[in-house]
């Protein structure tokens, strides 16, 4: 079965199953980096948020050799999941003077999300850029956010560098940053959820010298990079191990620092692109690049 067949398929049998009691929907959404998906909604009255489930991956599992009534099963019961308990009150959002304390940034790549951010308040940092949303803790679905377009600062009235201070001020107070050595990661966690940690890439170490690389993100690993823009969490690194400091992107969630006498710069960036092409999925990825802290300036660089 071609792809456009399981789409068609699946939407037409899933609204079978609900019959007149939901309205069943398959949207194209552009995600981070563009990545392009086919998104399924199942839309039931008495809800006002339903959950978004990306058929692309179903797919995978349908030629991976699983039978279409099961990937059926499982898309049903997905939905039936992640649906929430009650209604969710997103009147805030119209209110500027409520939405203004769940504003924060994240970290983007800019050359991949060039056509997105036509239409999204951003401002350019190296080769990343900074964008904002409208952050919802604990939905029913885990940590989400509602990402701001230019549209909505003409309508709450407000311009980029107002959304930027709100930002920088709730950002660290809501998702705090969080500093762990890769020896604590690897000792309470999976090694292979971390794509630099796991036994497939070995991070190039000074001679005679202990590992010292720290994965650095917030406390919800949510768009957890974003954290090198903190005031001060790098020069406090950079403090405590006295020396600059190499950055690795590992992902949109978190980065890697490790002091910059550990690493050749050029190796670095050849293990960030192995890493990116081969662990990292598309709409995850920061960057191919490897970026330096300086101490003594308190600036970043690509490397």
């Amino acid at each position: 079965m071609t792809y456009e067949n399981f789409k068609t398929t699946a939407l037409s049998s899933i609204q079978t199953y609900f019959g007149d009691n939901a309205s069943v929907s398959v949207h194209q959404i552009v995600r981070n980096n563009n990545v392009r998906l086919d998104g399924l909604t199942i839309e039931e009255a008495s809800v006002n948020i339903t959950p978004t489930i990306y058929l692309n991956y179903y797919y995978d599992d349908y030629l991976a050799g699983k039978p279409f009534s099961a990937v059926l099963d499982e898309i049903i019961a997905s939905y039936q999941k992640n649906l929430p308990d009650q209604n969710m009150d997103l009147t805030f959002f119209t209110d500027y003077n409520k939405a203004k304390y769940h504003i924060i940034f994240k970290l983007i790549n800019y050359s991949q999300n060039a056509d997105s951010l036509k239409e999204i308040p951003h401002f350019r940092f190296l080769d990343l850029a900074v964008v904002f949303c409208c952050f919802l803790p604990d939905t029913p679905n885990g940590n989400a956010s509602i990402l701001i377009q230019n549209h909505h600062l003409d309508f709450w009235h407000i311009t980029a560098d107002s959304l930027y201070e709100l930002a920088v001020k709730n950002t660290p107070i809501l998702l705090p940053y969080d500093l762990k050595s890769m020896e604590d990661v690897l000792r309470y966690a999976d090694p292979d959820s971390l794509s630099f940690g796991s036994g497939k890439m070995q991070m190039p170490n000074a001679p005679g010298k202990p590992p010292a690389m720290y994965v650095l993100s917030n406390t919800e690993r949510y768009y957890g990079a974003a954290v090198i823009l903190y005031p001060q969490v790098l020069a406090f690194f950079a403090d405590l191990q006295e020396s600059d400091l190499y950055i690795l992107p590992s992902s949109v969630h978190e980065i890697i620092a490790l002091p910059a006498v550990m690493g050749d710069p050029a190796e670095l960036a050849r293990l960030v692109k192995e890493v990116n092409r081969d662990c990292v999925c598309p709409e995850e990825r920061l960057s191919d690049h490897v970026y330096r802290y300086c101490l003594e300036s308190g600036q970043i660089q690509i490397a």
